[in-house]
């Protein structure tokens, strides 16, 4: 070959392979292309939503796009999860989910999606115990009095939960299988109904957020008996642990994760990951979650995929150990 024509051909083949290169290396560095939505499974105004939005508010200047926090309940998360599944996979639809997404799992119902397949992990954002509380006029002190008092007096204390896919139930039907005690469940639909009525004294016991219970203990307001952790919550130190209280076993922190649908581009989930990262342990960020009960935690994709698949395997033990089944079961 001339040595012109052989220039002439390598010349092509560089300008072809620069053309099939180009189009993917423009993708990866234009997303966001668009604003982007970050759905929550519950109302607004709860604690998800408040870290969805403090997130939203970080997030939309580095990505340069905005990032529009979209609250779709429904179905114990079930809604907003599956709308999530079936986006399409580009990095513009997020997931902010919390254990809800495990026990549906656990609970092995016919789900509109897989809780693992259907989805790539980003990164997990927050972990935090349950605090259980009294009712001042339950007249209940610690722990030992509550199961005195349900030993003496069967079915008579009550529990406000939020119904039998919610944490707080499950953990409290694990608790009342290993203390074996008889204490009536009171399911409501928001959680803001549990601590009216646990101030009003309608309600005896309930497990609520850390960071609330300990406010209500400190105000005279409730009594704080114990706290679901494997060790004793920062702002509540004075409070024991089940742990400590006689209940090796009994550990449980609820968290909340990013999910995206998967197929979405690793690149996209790294970077996702990466500013996520930054963003809840800024000192102002970490500070809203502490006031709120809850800890930073975040760690890799694969991380958070592991203590999804781990809190699904330890919901279906609980279930199981507990005897725990859904309303109309």
């Amino acid at each position: 070959m001339k040595a012109q024509t052989w220039r002439t051909y390598l010349y092509g083949v560089l300008l072809g392979a620069a053309a099939a290169l180009g189009p993917v290396s423009a993708s990866a560095q234009s997303y966001p292309s668009r604003p982007v939505s970050l759905v929550v499974p519950f109302g607004p105004g709860g604690g998800v939503d408040v870290v969805a939005r403090a997130l939203a508010t970080r997030l939309s200047p580095v990505l340069g796009q905005s990032v529009v926090v979209e609250n779709v309940p429904g179905a114990n998360s079930v809604i907003a999860t599956r709308r999530v599944a079936e986006a399409p996979a580009d990095g513009h639809t997020l997931l902010l989910t919390t254990d809800f997404h495990a026990i549906n799992a656990a609970y092995g119902d016919s789900l509109p999606y897989d809780s693992i397949k259907d989805f790539d992990f980003v990164s997990q954002l927050t972990a935090s115990p349950l605090m259980l509380v009294a009712s001042p006029s339950a007249n209940l002190s610690t722990l030992a009095d509550v199961v005195e008092t349900a030993k003496k007096k069967p079915g008579e204390l009550s529990f406000g939960s939020l119904g039998p896919s919610s944490p707080h139930f499950l953990a409290f039907e694990w608790w009342k299988s290993m203390a074996d005690v008889d204490i009536v469940d009171v399911p409501y639909k928001q959680a803001g109904q549990v601590v009216t009525d646990l101030l009003g004294g309608h309600v005896d016991l309930s497990l609520i957020v850390a960071g609330n219970g300990i406010r209500y203990h400190n105000d005279g307001k409730m009594k704080a008996l114990a706290v679901t952790g494997p060790e004793r919550w920062p702002t509540a130190a004075e409070i024991p642990t089940f742990v400590e209280l006689g209940y090796p076993d009994f550990a449980l922190r609820n968290w909340y994760v990013i999910l995206v649908p998967a197929g979405t581009p690793e690149s996209v989930i790294e970077q996702l990951n990466a500013e996520i990262h930054k963003i809840m342990h800024e000192p102002e960020i970490v500070k809203l979650l502490l006031n709120a009960g809850l800890q930073p935690v975040t760690d890799t994709p694969q991380a958070a995929e592991a203590l999804v698949l781990a809190e699904i395997d330890k919901y279906r033990r609980i279930i199981e150990l507990s005897g725990a089944k859904r309303e109309g079961q």
